[in-house]
Order: structure tokens, then C-alpha cells, then sequence
């Protein structure tokens, strides 16, 4: 009787995998949940959300078609400046939330103890992440494009083809996917409240214009198209130019180089002291 305890208490050490992987994804998400700035960002995004279909009734004349490209760039909210979408920016500290928390509480261990491992705290803080930021994409778009329509049809304007954003929405779902990936391996790189903020708002807008235009100087060596095919600035011809050769190329290079950082990243999480 003794034995047939020990093989069950034994047993009981070692859940299946799937209900591992599910407990640290509600450990993140309550996580998430409980940190202040989630719900302010939150708010603030929903807000810009709203405020689309609030200005266009002053905006649109009755006279006007609402076109499709309109639609587009108020939904992706891409400034070519930044060479990411603003919507990004507001899921920032999303992204780097939860290990910046860690570092800042102390509170590794606890997530390393709910998550049985290193290595499941931190794919589940990029799934969590991940998962969030789509949602809150999707939600945007929805109010915006609700609101639009409602405001079509008070003008009198004709519905555009709201089936022409879909392919648009699931561009920037895989772009939110990648970035939200990206802020978490970034932190855990960097393993600073500060610097992966800093370093994810100053690449993609500064770092690779620079390096584009330095590669451009080289004498001897034609490297003047090197620029558009950076990480960032190839994600942004994922969102811009659609289903093209070179917005699907664009698109491989992001992901591309998401996967290389998130398992970089991954090999510093796991070796961490504390």
C-alpha cells in the first residue's frame, strides 16, 4: 500500500504538459491583469479607437465616398515616420510588462514555481502577450469600422468593401504577434525597465535609417536597398504593400528575425540567477 502512495504522490509531480502549459498562461494573464498600466493603456487605446468614428461625421461629406485605402490606414494607424504601427507603441509596455515586473517585485521565482519552468515562463509570457495584443487590434478595428459604418449610413454614403480590410487586419494581427514577441525577449535581453523601451522605440525609427544611410555610403559596393529590407522596415512593407512578392518577403524577414530574438532571449531567461 505503501508503494501505490508513492507512485501516486510521484504522479501527481508530473501533470501532462497541456495543463502545465495552461496554468502559466492564466499565472501571466493574471499577471498582466493585476499591473496597473494594462488598464490604462488599455483605456488610452480605446480611446483613439473611439475617437475615428467620433471626428468622422465632421470629417466626411455626404457627397465623398469613404475609400478603402482611408479605412486601411486608419485601422493599421501606420506612420511611415516610425516604420511601425502607433498601435504598437501603446502595447509597448504591455509586451515588457511582465519581466520588467519580475525584475522590479522580485517575483521570478513565483513565476518560475506556477510555471514548473523557466522555459514555459517564458514562451507563456509571449503567448499571453501575443494573444493580447491581437485582441485589443481586433477590438480596435471593430469600433472603428462599426463606427464608420454607422457613419456611412447616416450620410448616406455607399458601405465601402469592408472584405477588402480583412486581408489589412491579418497582416497587423502577424505584426502585433511578432512585436509583442519582440518586447518580451527584449526584455529579458536587456533585463531593465528602461533600456528595451528605449531600444524598441529608437531601432525602428532611428536605428535602421541610419544604418540604411551609412550602408549606402560604402564606396564600391551598392548596398542602397539594404534599408528597406531591415527587420522593422520590411514589417512595414508587410502592412503596406499587401499581398505583393515584396510585402509577403518583407513579412518572412520579420517573422524571421522575431524567431531568431525570442529564442535568443529565451536562452538568457532561462539562464537567469534570479
Amino acid at each position: 500500500m505503501t508503494s501505490v502512495v508513492n507512485v501516486e504522490g510521484a504522479a501527481g509531480f508530473n501533470p501532462p504538459r497541456v495543463e502545465v502549459w495552461w496554468r502559466a498562461c492564466r499565472y501571466e494573464a493574471r499577471h498582466l491583469a493585476a499591473l496597473r498600466s494594462t488598464w490604462i493603456l488599455l483605456g488610452i487605446v480605446g480611446l483613439l479607437a473611439a475617437w475615428v468614428p467620433v471626428a468622422a461625421p465632421f470629417i466626411v461629406e455626404s457627397s465623398k465616398d469613404t475609400t478603402d485605402p482611408m479605412l486601411v490606414e486608419s485601422v493599421q494607424w501606420t506612420p511611415s515616420l516610425m516604420q511601425m504601427p502607433t498601435l504598437g507603441f501603446y502595447l509597448l509596455a504591455l509586451g515588457t510588462g511582465p519581466v520588467s515586473a519580475e525584475l522590479m517585485r522580485g517575483a521570478a521565482r513565483t513565476a518560475w514555481l506556477v510555471a514548473a519552468s523557466r522555459s514555459y515562463a517564458f514562451w507563456s509570457k509571449c503567448a499571453v502577450g501575443a494573444t493580447v495584443g491581437v485582441a485589443v487590434s481586433v477590438a480596435a478595428a471593430l469600433l472603428e469600422v462599426g463606427g464608420l459604418a454607422v457613419v456611412a449610413t447616416a450620410k448616406g454614403i455607399d458601405q465601402p468593401l469592408w472584405g477588402q480590410l480583412m486581408a489589412a487586419a491579418v497582416r497587423l494581427a502577424v505584426w502585433i504577434v511578432c512585436w509583442m514577441m519582440l518586447c518580451t525577449s527584449v526584455s529579458a535581453l536587456l533585463r531593465n525597465r528602461v533600456g528595451p523601451v528605449l531600444v524598441l522605440l529608437l531601432v525602428p525609427s532611428l536605428g535602421e535609417r541610419i544604418l540604411g544611410a551609412l550602408a549606402s555610403r560604402i564606396p564600391g559596393i551598392d548596398l542602397s536597398a539594404m534599408g528597406e529590407w531591415l527587420p522593422f522596415a520590411a514589417g512595414q512593407s508587410m502592412l503596406s504593400d499587401g499581398a505583393t512578392p515584396r510585402g509577403m518577403l518583407g513579412g518572412a524577414v520579420f517573422v524571421a528575425f522575431t524567431v531568431a530574438v525570442a529564442v535568443v532571449g529565451h536562452a538568457v531567461y532561462v539562464r537567469r540567477a534570479d
